[in-house]
């Protein structure tokens, strides 16, 4: 096959996949606590690439190495800090600075999230919805027996003169760790620990909003059409030429 098909042909499917994100990122712009996303690419398969020649001294020196196409191995999150938006609502809560919600999830496990739209589910616990239960300093659920509550910046839930609860804001730690499982959250390959105190408050009657930048996403469309286009026409290009040297050059006059 010819070289050419390799790296045009990854451009398309690259291409796919970082529409897809995109996509992805659009389609959640509204999502309280939601992070940016992109897709990573790299070089597959390199070889070295050396020069054909009957001249023993121009055969011999090696052009350098290259690959026949890159492809998609990873995403990578912006974690940056969202806008606050204030909304009044008491079961509302937003980090400001590191950290972000432990909630236990049904298919996932714990997972991570800086989404805070809280609510008291059908349990009588402190849950998002969609997501799961809410979880404390000690890695429980947490019961509320009322939905008229306070909430210090460390993260402790008081209700009239009652403790509650403390919220378990965990450390992001290496980012490297983290994988998306869902809309806004993700999870680590290792233990959740806590963030250090100092590091974030939590903010009642707010939510931390997406950190998506629309014109900046529709830019990502325009540009990645171009490149979509461009290598879908060398493709075109490529198998036009192979027809041509099968039924033409090939051809016995």
């Amino acid at each position: 096959m010819v070289r050419g098909f390799y790296s045009a042909a990854a451009g398309v499917l690259n291409q796919q996949k970082a529409f897809n994100t995109v996509s992805n990122n659009i389609a959640n712009a509204s999502t309280a606590g939601f992070k940016n996303q992109g897709a990573l690419n790299s070089s597959f398969g390199e070889h070295l690439v050396s020069r054909m020649s009957a001249n023993s001294d121009i055969a011999k020196s090696n052009i350098g190495s290259g690959a026949f196409m890159t492809v998609n191995t990873s995403n990578y999150t912006d974690f940056s800090q969202g806008i606050m938006e204030n909304t009044g609502n008491l079961m509302d809560f937003a980090i400001q600075g590191e950290g972000l919600f432990l909630v236990r999830t049904e298919t996932n496990g714990d997972v991570l999230t800086r989404n805070g739209k809280f609510e008291i589910d059908g349990d009588g616990e402190l849950a998002i919805s969609g997501m799961g239960k809410v979880l404390d300093e000690g890695k429980n659920p947490i019961a509320m027996e009322t939905a008229d509550i306070t909430v210090s910046q460390g993260g402790s839930i008081v209700s009239g003169d009652k403790s509650v609860a403390t919220l378990f804001i965990a450390a992001k730690g290496d980012e490297g760790t983290l994988s998306s499982v869902g809309t806004g959250s993700f999870k680590s390959d290792g233990e959740y620990v806590k963030e250090e105190v100092g590091n974030y408050s939590v903010v009642q009657g707010t939510l931390e909003k997406s950190n998506i930048d629309i014109s900046q996403e529709m830019s990502k469309i325009i540009a990645g059409q171009s490149r979509y286009q461009s290598c879908t026409q060398i493709l075109k290009i490529y198998d036009k030429l192979n027809e041509i040297a099968v039924n033409q050059i090939g051809r016995i006059g």
